[in-house]
């Protein structure tokens, strides 16, 4: 007899700029796996009406009142699936087993905790929060949740099927000389990193200015800050620095880790917003006695194209892969190898993922470890070195200030 699986019944929060990114490609990969998932209701907070969520208090309240395109027209909410008028609405239905929390950064820890205390399976979209008492004390929820509820952290491009052979081919290099990590985007309205500006929040009188909903989603971002910036100014330079690693920064540095490790150190950091670098420094080069230094840098312009690649430079052969932004639609992940043929000539062997392979592996990974308890690469205690590693990087331009010269002094 041949036994069905029950697929796993979602329901997504979801807000902004992450509402529109389930729309357009979360939910036809969740679409496109029926006997492992199967949507039950989304709350949009960028669509529906702002009603308080009692479950966590204040905190959890979505702060948009409504999204919109260029052209005045609100998002439209996803055909045939039922919208969720409040997060409780999700948060308490007991025919749901696991919760998407797409909902925006600073909200990421309320929304998981509540989920998790509720005894439901979380993803939660990159990064897990954006402070590290946060991120444990989102691991303490998970320990101690009921019905063994348990949580993963979204980052699709870890996923896509190209990135092992990346993996594979920088692991076969008997040396690593150099290394690169590269993200240059143009504007792009689906990511908060390239989106249009917003006027800096983190005064105390630019705060008096705003709506009372919207009060709270920063005073909730604003007390994050302060865990991260503990006994620093909360200048407007910190916080942009903190909101672009939180963005771009947490794919392109997860990719790097899981490709090369944790970086020994960090030093040179340069801030010039909204362009950001920095030299990681490797000393063991995971083969052990040769040490070798990552540049990595960022930015966004409004130039419409994105420049992003993670190289790794051996002696005989240099391997890259190319990818587009998070959320990024018709944008494959590329592998490149580069190396000489008998003539001296460039030889070149490309492998090539699509757009939707990351997402789908990505999820065909979760469920995996949530039936079968199968081990997988973002858990919420690999998505605290991220915060570790921003930590590092906000320490190291700390020390640069007085020898220096930066927007700091």
């Amino acid at each position: 007899m041949i036994q069905t699986q029950t697929p796993l019944r979602v329901g997504i929060l979801s807000a902004d700029e992450g509402a529109k990114a389930i729309q357009a490609i979360y939910l036809p990969a969740l679409q496109a796996l029926p006997t492992s998932y199967q949507v039950k209701a989304i709350y949009n907070g960028s669509t529906t009406p702002h009603k308080k969520s009692s479950i966590c208090n204040d905190k959890l309240a979505s702060h948009h009142h409504g999204h919109h395109h260029a052209n005045g027209t609100a998002t439209p909410p996803p055909d045939n699936i039922p919208t969720a008028s409040t997060p409780d609405d999700i948060l308490t239905d007991p025919t749901i087993g696991l919760v998407l929390n797409f909902m925006p950064n600073e909200y990421h820890e309320t929304y998981t905790i509540a989920a998790l205390n509720a005894g439901k399976h979380v993803m939660v979209e990159t990064p897990v929060s954006l402070s590290i008492p946060s991120a444990r004390r989102i691991i303490e929820a998970e320990k101690r949740a009921p019905n063994n509820a348990k949580m993963l952290v979204a980052c699709a491009r870890r996923y896509a099927p190209c990135v092992e052979v990346f993996k594979r081919e920088v692991a076969s290099l008997d040396r690593i000389y150099y290394a690169r990590c590269r993200n240059i985007a143009g504007p792009c309205a689906a990511h908060t990193a390239t989106a249009p500006r917003k006027k800096a929040w983190g005064e105390a009188a630019a705060l008096a200015n705003l709506g009372a909903e919207t009060q709270k989603s920063q005073q909730l971002k604003h007390g994050l800050m302060q865990e991260t910036f503990l006994g620093q100014d909360l200048t407007k330079e910190r916080i942009a620095l903190s909101e672009f690693l939180a963005s771009l920064g947490c794919h392109d540095l997860g990719l790097m880790r899981d490709t090369l490790g944790y970086p020994d150190t960090v030093s040179s950091i340069s801030v010039n917003e909204p362009y950001y670098s920095a030299v990681f420094h490797y000393y063991s080069g995971g083969k052990g006695e040769h040490p070798f230094t990552l540049m990595y840098e960022t930015g966004a312009d409004a130039v419409p194209r994105c420049d992003a690649h993670l190289a790794v430079y051996g002696d005989t052969k240099t391997v890259s892969i190319h990818y587009g932004l998070p959320y990024g639609r018709r944008q494959p992940v590329r592998v490149v190898v580069e190396t000489a043929d008998e003539n001296g000539d460039m030889k070149k062997l490309e492998t090539v993922s699509s757009w939707e392979e990351g997402y789908q592996e990505e999820l065909k990974a979760l469920h995996a470890y949530l039936t079968q308890d199968q081990p997988a690469k973002t858990t919420a205690g690999d998505a605290m070195q991220d915060l570790k590693l921003f930590q590092t990087i906000f320490e190291q331009y700390d020390r640069q200030c007085g020898t220096i010269r930066t927007p700091l002094g």
